[in-house]
C-alpha cells in the first residue's frame, strides 16, 4: 500500500505513533498534542537542527533505514561537540505519496533504533508531502558547561585533539561509490555511522580548557579549516588522526594518499578540540578513563589556513546539500 492510499492521520496514528516515546517523567503534554513539555536535566539548555533530504545520504549499500540512521545521528553528533547530552527529538518528514507504507516504516525503524541507541525519547514532530524525500531532527540537549565550547575559540598554542577513526568515507569519495561498495571495511564502517557520547561529557567537564570544539560531519579537513577560518587562526597538522588499518594498506605508507583519505569524507562524527596547552593532560586522561578514541594531531598557529607536514599542498573537499562534494581548498 502506498502513503498515497492512506490518509495522514492514519499513518501517524496507526504506524508513527508505536515508535514515539511518550511523555519524559514529571511532562504534562504528550502526543497527540502539537507541543511538548518537559523539566530541564541540567542548567543549560541546547537545542539543534538537522535536516537532509534521505537522497543525499542513502549510499548504495544503504537501506532506507540505515540513511535514516546516519541523519539521526548527525544530530545526536552536533550535541556532543557543544558538551551537550541529547535527551529530546522530534522529527519532521516529507515522504512522497508513491513511497510504500512499508518502506515509510523502515524510515522510522531506522530513526528508532538510532534514538534507543543514543538514549533519546522521541517525542514528536511533524508529516509533510515532498517529491524528494527529507527528514528533519530537532534535538533538545542539556549540559552543565557553564559555555560550551564554539568553534570560534581557538587561540594560538592550542594543542588540536581528533576524536574518531577516519578513511572509510574516503575512500569512497576519492575511489568512488562503486569501488568503495567492494570494500568490506568500508561498507561495514560507513553503513550506520556511530556518535561516542562519552566525548560530549568529557568536554563538559573540562569546557574551561576546550577552547574550541566542531564535530566532523562533512569532512576532517573542511571541519579544521572551519575552526580555522572562523577563529581567524593556522594550524599546523604533524600526524594523521586515527584510521583504519585498510588505509594504511591502501596507500602504501605514501603521506598524500593518507591524508587524502584521512581528510576527505564525512559521516564520521568525531570532533574537533582545541585544548588549551595548561589543560591538555587533564583533557586526554578524561579521555583514556571512557575508552574514547583519539590522536594529537597537531597545533593552532598565527596566520591562516591548514598547514599539513610533510606535504606541499592539500586538497580539501566538503560534502554540500546543494552541490555535492566540491572543492574547498
Amino acid at each position: 500500500m502506498k502513503l498515497g492510499e492512506i490518509s495522514e492521520k492514519s499513518f501517524i496514528e496507526g504506524v508513527l505513533a508505536k515508535y514515539l516515546a511518550g511523555k519524559p517523567a514529571l511532562s504534562h503534554l504528550e502526543f497527540p498534542d502539537d507541543a511538548s513539555d518537559f523539566i530541564p536535566l541540567a542548567p543549560r539548555t541546547v537545542v539543534s537542527v538537522d535536516a537532509s533530504s534521505i537522497a543525499s545520504v542513502k549510499l548504495p549499500w544503504r537501506s532506507m533505514g540505515d540513511a535514516a540512521w546516519s541523519i539521526a545521528s548527525g544530530a545526536v553528533s552536533d550535541h556532543v561537540a557543544k558538551a551537550s547530552r541529547p535527551a529530546y527529538a522530534f522529527v519532521s518528514m516529507g515522504l512522497a505519496p508513491d513511497m510504500s507504507v512499508e518502506e515509510a516504516e523502515s524510515i522510522l525503524e531506522g530513526l528508532n533504533q538510532a534514538f534507543t541507541h543514543y538514549g533519546v525519547k522521541w517525542l514528536g514532530g511533524d508529516t509533510n508531502r515532498s517529491g524528494d524525500p527529507w527528514i528533519s531532527v530537532t534535538i533538545v540537549g542539556f549540559t552543565t558547561a557553564k559555555k560550551p565550547p564554539s568553534r570560534r575559540g581557538a587561540r594560538e598554542g592550542d594543542i588540536l585533539v581528533v576524536t574518531g577513526r577516519y578513511g572509510a568515507m574516503g575512500y569512497a569519495v576519492a575511489r568512488g561509490f562503486e569501488e568503495a561498495a567492494r570494500q568490506t571495511w568500508v561498507v561495514e564502517n560507513t553503513r550506520r555511522p556511530l556518535v561516542d557520547l562519552r566525548v560530549g561529557t568529557v568536554i563538559a567537564l573540562n569546557y574551561k580548557s576546550v577552547h574550541a570544539s566542531m564535530d566532523v560531519s562533512d569532512g576532517l579537513g573542511y571541519t579544521l579549516l572551519e575552526v580555522a577560518r572562523s577563529s581567524n587562526v593556522g594550524l599546523k597538522i604533524r600526524r594523521p588522526p586515527l584510521l583504519y588499518k585498510e588505509v594504511y594498506e591502501v596507500c602504501d605508507g605514501k603521506l598524500e594518499c593518507i591524508y587524502e583519505l584521512a581528510l576527505n569524507g564525512g559521516e564520521e562524527y568525531g570532533v574537533v578540540m582545541a585544548v588549551d596547552k595548561d589543560g591538555l593532560k587533564k583533557v586526554l586522561e578524561d579521555l583514556d578513563s571512557y575508552d574514547v578514541e583519539y590522536e594529537v594531531v597537531g597545533e593552532v598557529s598565527s596566520g591562516g589556513g591548514l598547514i599539513v607536514e610533510g606535504l606541499a599542498s592539500t586538497r580539501i573537499y566538503r560534502w554540500d546539500q546543494f552541490a555535492g562534494y566540491v572543492k574547498y581548498i
